[in-house]
């Protein structure tokens, strides 16, 4: 089926309802890697709750709350293959790093293991706590090399191995299943930055530390993240009582709970919750398979546009696509006129998203699973008549 008969596909069933679910736009949105577009009852579960806590007060909203957000929080950690009293909410997904990396016994000068097309935050965060790193060699299309990873871990093993499991600027997924499998049996913790991964592909099997957020492929609400952490290594966390404000229930609640933001956005909780719900009766395979359906197209649709090449391998099983300009555009302006000039949201994706891999900016699209034939035909004439 070539792009121009996606339409059928996508203009029926489950995806035509996807795209009914949410509020009526004259926009056209290819930025879910930014923020996905919640469905109206994960809004009007969100500001429920917001107005609920202004009758009867925000902590016995809260208290009200806690089924919902416990529902919520095993539906998450059965998806991410974590016990549900490993995974706490926090902000966001920097958020989740940050009280991991304050949690988890390092000392300056300790590595760890990275590819080239690490998120740039993380390796700022990383060189903030003095970490030092090691590069882990790849293949051509940006995978790791599973081969390079087990001798790196038999010979000089970092502290930890990190990999981002699905990149932030492009179409790139990592093997996080089969390199938990070699982290595991040479006792070394494979963290997993699951921002792009969640609601996107299968979850992290075998990984001993995850993080995410809900804003982007599960279409929750912007400010709340998870941080999951796998039993084995719960011992390892230091955390001293009340840190911050959190919450310091060591007789009802795992180590990784006391890493819960105490003062949160606990409207945003629930909307989460919700969306996850609408996301597991959806069905998660199906969703994973129609994203990267939607992804091979979008790239098909856009691989001779002029001016632009297609970053990435065009197989890639992700929904996020690159456009490299050929032609010294400007992708910043690109990007804004897009949306003051035809209502088209993409990113302007700068190299700071991945300085190991990235030397220039790129044009970042990532369409949910309602994309449709009209929609990447919009979006390649807009490009087109842009320049």
């Amino acid at each position: 089926m070539g792009w121009e008969g996606f339409a059928d596909v996508a203009s029926a069933g489950p995806w035509r309802q996807w795209r009914e679910a949410r509020p009526a736009t004259s926009v056209l949105h290819f930025d879910t890697a930014a923020a996905g577009r919640s469905s109206i009852a994960t809004l009007r579960a969100a500001a429920s709750h917001a107005e609920r806590e202004s009758v009867v007060g925000a902590y016995v909203a809260q208290a009200e709350a806690e089924p919902v957000i416990e529902q919520g929080r095993s539906d998450l950690a059965s998806l991410l293959g974590f016990p549900a009293a490993g995974l706490a909410f926090t902000e966001s997904a920097s958020a989740a790093r940050a009280a991991l990396l304050a949690a988890w016994p390092l000392r300056p000068g300790d590595a760890v293991a990275v590819t080239p097309s690490e998120w740039g935050p993380n390796l700022s965060a990383f060189a903030g706590v003095g970490l030092r790193r090691t590069e882990l060699a790849v293949h051509e299309d940006g995978t790791i090399d599973l081969a390079g990873l087990a001798g790196l871990l038999a010979e000089k093993p970092p502290a930890f191995v990190h990999l981002t499991h699905v990149a932030s600027h492009r179409g790139l997924v990592q093997p996080v299943t089969e390199a938990a499998r070699l982290c595991n049996s040479a006792g070394v913790p494979l963290w997993v930055d699951g921002a792009q991964a969640a609601g996107h592909t299968q979850g992290p099997a075998g990984a001993d530390v995850w993080y995410g957020t809900s804003r982007k492929w599960l279409t929750g609400p912007r400010g709340v993240g998870m941080l999951a952490v796998a039993e084995r290594w719960w011992d390892r966390l230091q955390i001293a009582d009340n840190p911050l404000g959190r919450s310091a229930l060591r007789d009802q609640a795992s180590p990784v709970r006391m890493l819960e933001s105490a003062e949160a956005n606990i409207a945003g909780r629930v909307g989460l919750c919700g969306a996850v719900r609408e996301y597991l009766d959806l069905g998660p395979a199906r969703v994973h398979k129609r994203l990267a359906e939607v992804g091979a197209l979008t790239r098909q649709a856009l691989g001779d546009l002029p001016g632009w090449t297609v970053h990435g391998s065009p197989a890639a099983p992700t929904a996020i696509t690159a456009l490299l300009p050929s032609q010294d555009q400007d992708v910043a302006k690109i990007r804004a006129r897009l949306i003051a000039e035809h209502n088209i949201v993409t990113t302007d994706a700068s190299p700071l998203r991945a300085p190991g891999e990235m030397t220039r900016p790129m044009l970042r699209i990532s369409p949910h699973v309602d994309c449709t034939a009209a929609d990447l035909a919009a979006l390649r004439a807009a490009i087109e008549a842009l320049g």
